[in-house]
């Protein structure tokens, strides 16, 4: 009696671990799927997407806006340049702040530590209007009025020239080498859009054949 009961345990035993191994193996099954399904959507998504030496500005800054409504990190990385990189300029006191960017998931605002894709809750749409940027005065906005201070308010490209001579990076506690990089770029830059509604600013140049963002200015204006 007492051997048969110890059998009966013993093949208890021995089921729960095989069942317990059986479990885990197809976990582990499982969640290799998964990796499998997010590489082919990935690749995918990839083949869908259209050559950027075959877009003008106009198409690869509608896929850049696509891309950050949709918090499309994959989409809004083959924007940044490898090696270049993107400087993101704040301002959360009376200094400028730039911090460089090599992949968007990284960075986080100086504002609460939120992450880039939040602008995307000011910058709902952008209709790209190729004409100089409108004036800018203080004392005409009122965001309660819906004024934003600038003579004309829109989404509007132009060349890149006003920004260029900015120099943000000359107060914004750079090193030299930073500094450095920041001016080896600015000559780059092609394409400048401004959005009214936020004061938002992005900077583009032609790199390749491939349109990159290398500046992206998320200054609130009069806030200093």
């Amino acid at each position: 009696m007492l051997t048969l009961l110890y059998l009966t345990l013993l093949t208890g035993i021995a089921s729960c671990g095989s069942g317990d191994r059986e479990n885990s193996m197809a976990d582990e099954q499982a969640r290799e799927h998964q990796r499998l399904e997010e590489v082919q959507e990935e690749h995918l998504r990839r083949d869908r997407a259209p050559a950027q030496d075959s877009l003008s500005f106009e198409q690869a800054f509608s896929h850049f806006m696509t891309a950050l409504q949709t918090a499309d990190t994959s989409a809004v990385n083959q924007f940044i340049h490898p090696d270049l990189g993107l400087w993101v300029v704040e301002q959360p006191g009376a200094l400028p702040k730039m911090t460089h960017v090599t992949d968007i998931r990284k960075f986080r605002r100086e504002f609460q530590g939120r992450s880039f894709f939040t602008i995307r809750d000011e910058v709902k749409a952008c209709d790209l209007r190729e004409e100089a940027w409108p004036s800018f005065d203080c004392g005409n906005m009122d965001y309660d009025r819906g004024q934003s201070g600038y003579s004309k308010d829109g989404c509007f490209v132009a060349g890149p020239a006003k920004f260029q001579k900015s120099g943000y990076w000359d107060y914004a506690s750079l090193s030299e080498t930073e500094i450095r990089q920041v001016k080896d770029t600015l000559p780059l830059l092609q394409r400048s859009v401004l959005h009214t509604a936020t004061s938002f600013e992005f900077h583009f140049g032609q790199i390749d054949g491939q349109w990159r963002l290398l500046f992206a200015k998320l200054i609130y204006p009069c806030s200093a």
